[in-house]
């Protein structure tokens, strides 16, 4: 007969548990994962890009995270990458094995000389930065888009036991060799971020927020820093122990919640200047960073400056900033540069921003979105720096005081209409005239870097020799 079968569409009958109210149901969050557009994709689109940088960032608690899965290739050679959750945070008890082990506190002794030391041609300067300092604890909520510690170590903070890091600090008092009395740093990611973290661990768990402290500290974040305070305290306390530095990076917006906090530190554990980044003064950059305001920054200074005066000491704070960040116009550069002039800033050490792995500002960068919000086709479109001459420019606004960088920013301040600033008085932001120079900028870390001798190839930042051949 000429009958033809009826085709009928596939009936779906979800299981009992599935959840979900309306026509839409979900699987149990922990039996379900996200599928990420295909590698291809995401090499080819870059709206796809941020879409996927931003789904990433989102499944970074693992109270909730679910399993990421990733298309990569075609035909026989078609393959699924899968991503786990990030893992449950350790505990205390399991941070302090892992640092008790018996580490050999040196660099590997293929690297020494012929005497077993780091003196000299073999000295390492990234070893000489972490020889004495200690760290208290693992992870970062802070969310910063430049960064990429959360992927790393984890949004929860892990913090070692105050017992476990006594023990360290008395064995590099005693078996470390060179030591003076003087640990460099007792800190982390973050200085100040110690056994501090959600006041629920039902609200910790359930979380999706990509910062604890943006725009605004968190009304669940425990912002307490006595337990901090007192292992300061008992540390410097120790026999041969002259002097405690925090030389990590200090969340003043975090500090600022602690006035005893603030005055201990001051008091005791700053060497003369205290590094911290505010890293932009005005709103559109700090807003594409997830940096609180220059107000977070002023509040801090007026604490550090009465702390310091209470203890009969002339202390620095040395503020960092960042040029060229995703976000950041040529007009934000310029307040940015007034801002320093007005302050009695100079900066020497500065920095551009650089795309780094896994960093939410990277995806800014390379797709011109924003992935801090839903992405679209139609989304908002984020000012990206490019071009060597506009990166130079911000670069120029930080070092106005360079004379070298005159030349560029006087073309630009007449561009922007800004010609006003140029000028010979104290409310201009570079002066008219120009002096003879060479034209050119060697960073401080250019100028102190170790010198290449013949037959010998030394990096940049590590100065190391080549392996000695067996």
């Amino acid at each position: 007969s000429d009958k033809r079968a009826t085709v009928k569409p596939l009936a779906f009958v979800p299981p009992a548990n599935w959840r979900g109210k309306g026509a839409v149901k979900q699987p149990p969050r922990e039996r379900s994962v996200i599928r990420l557009p295909s590698y291809e994709q995401v090499k080819a689109d870059p709206v796809l890009y941020a879409h996927a940088n931003r789904v990433l960032h989102l499944e970074t608690n693992p109270g909730n995270a679910r399993c990421l899965v990733q298309a990569h290739g075609e035909g026989i050679t078609a393959r699924d990458v899968w991503v786990n959750p990030p893992p449950i945070p350790l505990t205390t008890a399991e941070m302090d094995l892992v640092f008790d082990l018996p580490y050999a506190r040196s660099p590997h002794p293929i690297y020494a000389d012929a005497n077993g030391s780091h003196d000299g041609v073999t000295k390492i300067p990234a070893w000489e930065m972490i020889r004495f300092s200690v760290n208290i604890m693992r992870g970062c909520f802070g969310g910063c888009t430049f960064c990429s510690i959360t992927e790393h170590e984890g949004r929860i903070i892990q913090s070692r036991s105050e017992d476990s890091v006594i023990r360290e600090i008395e064995d590099i008092r005693d078996k470390v060799s060179g030591f003076t009395g003087v640990i460099s740093d007792l800190g982390g990611p973050t200085a100040n971020m110690y056994r501090i973290g959600c006041k629920s661990p039902e609200i910790e768990s359930a979380c999706r927020k990509p910062s604890c402290v943006y725009p605004g500290i968190c009304q669940n974040l425990n912002t307490n820093h006595s337990a901090l305070i007192h292992m300061y305290r008992r540390a410097r306390a120790l026999k041969g122990v002259k002097k405690i530095l925090i030389g990590s990076g200090l969340r003043y917006d975090l500090a600022v919640q602690s006035p005893e906090y603030v005055k201990e530190l001051v008091t005791h554990h700053v060497g003369g200047y205290l590094k911290i980044a505010p890293e932009h003064t005005e709103g559109g950059p700090l807003s594409m960073m997830m940096k609180p305001g220059i107000g977070s920054y002023d509040k801090f200074k007026q604490m550090f400056d009465k702390y310091s005066a209470e203890a009969g000491k002339k202390q620095f704070l040395v503020p960092y900033f960042i040029a060229a960040h995703p976000g950041t116009s040529d007009a934000d550069m310029m307040n940015l540069a007034l801002w320093l002039k007005r302050n009695g800033f100079r900066a020497d050490q500065v920095q551009t921003f650089y795309p780094s792995p896994m960093a939410t500002a990277t995806a800014m960068y390379h797709s011109g979105k924003n992935p801090l919000a839903r992405v679209t086709r139609q989304s908002h479109a984020v000012d990206i720096v490019r071009g060597e001459k506009r990166r130079r420019l911000h670069k120029a606004f930080l070092r106005y005081h360079d004379a070298n960088n005159w030349p560029l920013l006087r073309e630009a301040l007449k561009m922007m209409g800004r010609a006003d600033l140029i000028g010979n008085g104290k409310h201009h932001l570079i002066p008219t005239f120009q002096p003879v120079t060479d034209g050119n900028y060697t960073s401080a870390r250019r100028k102190n870097s170790t010198v290449v001798r013949s037959g010998r190839v030394l990096t940049q930042h590590t100065g190391l020799p080549p392996r000695k051949k067996k």
